[in-house]
């Protein structure tokens, strides 16, 4: 199927660039600086929302989610859907990314959105943002939001309510790295049910998704600086998120986990984790290298799992410069005896070779 694609500008290079595609060059002085005193991240679930689920007034920003789902045949699908937000100037630029993985058939249906300046409404406990003709909304309650993406090849109309507590990563929902500061907290669990349509066809589907929120003054220059993420849902209730930062000379410098068990208890992992990649997959499209199988230890959960991609090429690269090419897939999680034993999602950002950047160079 040919993927149709409009006008896109990617969020990172947007938050370095001005109109016309014109480079500007920030200097070392402007650069932002992390948060002396980072403030403890309160999502206040009582019945109104928390102003941590809007937009905030910093540098980069998005709303994140994937899923694991399932139509009324029994067949299954993941997807994941993302705005980014990044401040230029004078106004807030905005792209909006999404992805539907077909696992029967392997294949992988993409779209992407940009914007800026964006006219977005907040009434009555409701967030709207409208990015071209798509729609995003946040509420009315803690945790819930909906996607609705109508065009004439796909359609991605989904409703998520979060059922168990939200994880603050880090503790307070706070952390720094070299390339700056970032907010984080996740919904992990959210009830899902929609419809999808792809070539015409329209199916219901039920399931469970995953949801992040991050923001803060940071960049993100592309390889060798990047990241493995994962967003992993067991069987038996638990969730775990690990990521492992790579800074601008490809040294792993930030890994670190939230474990938070059914019963909402969260644990916070600063050591003691062990990421082994045991495989590769090569993408002919991009000439790019991406890992594709891990072996994860965590030695203060005394966990021991794998995770191996439901579909080798869940690519992320229409419409997008070759520095931002990333991989995101739905996959799974097996024991030591094979089992399969729940659900993840990999971000693997990073890994194609970069242009570079005046900024980046003045970074350095």
């Amino acid at each position: 199927m040919k993927i149709k694609v409009f006008y896109i500008l990617l969020l990172f290079v947007m938050s370095a660039c001005s109109g016309g595609g014109k480079i500007n060059t920030i200097k070392k002085d402007i650069l932002p600086n992390p948060t002396p005193i980072p403030y403890y991240l309160d999502l206040d679930l009582g019945s109104e929302i928390s102003i941590h689920e809007f937009g905030h007034d910093n540098r980069l920003e998005w709303w994140y989610h994937n899923g694991h789902l399932e139509d009324e045949n029994g067949e299954k699908w993941g997807f994941h859907f993302v705005i980014f937000k990044s401040q230029n100037s004078d106004k807030d630029n905005y792209v909006a990314q999404m992805s539907i993985t077909d696992i029967n058939t392997g294949e992988v249906f993409q779209l992407a959105r940009a914007d800026k300046g964006l006219n977005n409404t907040y009434l009555n406990n409701l967030g709207t943002i409208f990015i071209s003709d798509w729609k995003y909304t946040i509420g009315p309650e803690p945790g819930q939001f909906e996607i609705s993406i109508f065009t004439d090849d796909i359609d991605l109309n989904l409703y998520f309510d979060s059922f168990q507590e939200p994880m603050l990563h880090n503790k307070i929902g706070w952390f720094e790295t070299s390339l700056g500061y970032s907010y984080y907290y996740t919904w992990p669990r959210q009830k899902t049910t929609g419809t999808i349509k792809i070539k015409n066809k329209k199916l219901s589907v039920k399931g469970e998704s995953w949801f992040d929120h991050q923001w803060g003054d940071f960049f993100v220059p592309g390889k060798p600086a990047g990241w493995q993420w994962f967003g992993i849902m067991l069987d038996n209730g638990d969730n775990i998120m690990i990521s492992q930062s790579r800074d601008t000379k490809g040294n792993v410098e930030l890994l670190y986990g939230t474990y938070q068990m059914k019963n909402g208890s969260v644990s916070h992992i600063n050591d003691g984790i062990k990421i082994e990649v045991v495989d590769d997959w090569y993408s002919s499209k991009t000439d790019t290298i991406y890992p594709s199988g891990w072996k994860i230890n965590i030695k203060k959960m005394n966990l021991n799992f794998t995770i191996k991609p439901d579909i080798l090429d869940q690519e992320i690269y229409e419409g997008l410069p070759p520095t931002q090419t990333y991989w995101e897939g739905k996959s799974t999680v097996f024991d030591n005896n094979y089992n399969d034993i729940g659900n993840a999602f990999v971000e693997l950002s990073g890994y194609r070779d970069p242009i570079q950047i005046d900024w980046i160079k003045n970074y350095e």
